[in-house]
């Protein structure tokens, strides 16, 4: 064998001993799961009347059951806010924010439904002829930066705000036997939803809209 084929022999060996590198194996990054938005939820708590818990923050209610059998009419029962006396916003840290009122506020003037759908945002009636203060849930603590919300004309009534959206409401006020839906946004303008320029018995949120209660 001359020394040029056996040069090739060598190459030939060479090469078949060589293997394929092993195929890199891909993995996909761990998952990470988000945590669910935060949304107000009832919880139960040891001596609370009421209490709703909207992410770090909840809302507990003192009341006296008995206050409703006394207020009930014919039988009829009345809606368990009519029983509130008080209401504190605790934090996670433990501390607690105690809200005073600035006016007066009648038993039937009280409402569970303070927190906005993403917990961003409360919304508190001072007093019953308005206005509503309205802050963010993380500036509870100091009660600052709030913006109060309140209807234009004669002096109504204040009551039954709910919200519709992060930062969008509704609420209404009653005067002089009549009563209007207010809209608007926060730190916008309001404007009529509403109007029962008839309405003694109020007004209600129906399955078609606002109503007249008759």
């Amino acid at each position: 064998m001359n020394a040029r084929l056996a040069a090739l022999v060598a190459l030939c060996l060479v090469a078949a001993c060589k293997k394929d590198p092993a195929p890199i194996e891909v993995k996909a990054p761990p998952s990470v799961e988000k945590p669910a938005p935060a949304s107000p939820a009832e919880v139960v708590l040891a001596g609370a009347y009421h209490a709703v818990k909207c992410g770090d923050v909840t809302a507990v209610w003192s009341g006296r059951a008995d206050d409703l059998k006394e207020l009930a009419v014919d039988g009829k029962p009345v809606p368990k806010s009519y029983g509130v006396k008080g209401l504190t916003f605790v934090f996670a840290d433990g501390k607690s924010h105690a809200f005073t009122p600035s006016g007066e506020l009648q038993f039937s003037d009280w409402s569970f439904d303070v927190f906005s759908p993403d917990c961003s945002r409360v919304a508190l009636l001072q007093d019953r002829y308005g206005p509503f203060t309205v802050l963010a849930t993380k500036d509870l603590g100091t009660f600052t930066n709030a913006t109060p919300v309140k209807a234009a004309g004669d002096p109504s009534v204040h009551g039954q705000w709910r919200w519709v959206g992060p930062s969008s409401f509704e609420f209404v006020a009653s005067c002089c036997g009549g009563a209007r839906v207010m809209a608007g946004d926060v730190g916008g303008p309001l404007k009529q939803a509403f109007d029962a320029p008839t309405a003694p018995g109020g007004v209600r949120l129906g399955a078609g809209g606002w109503e007249v209660v008759k």
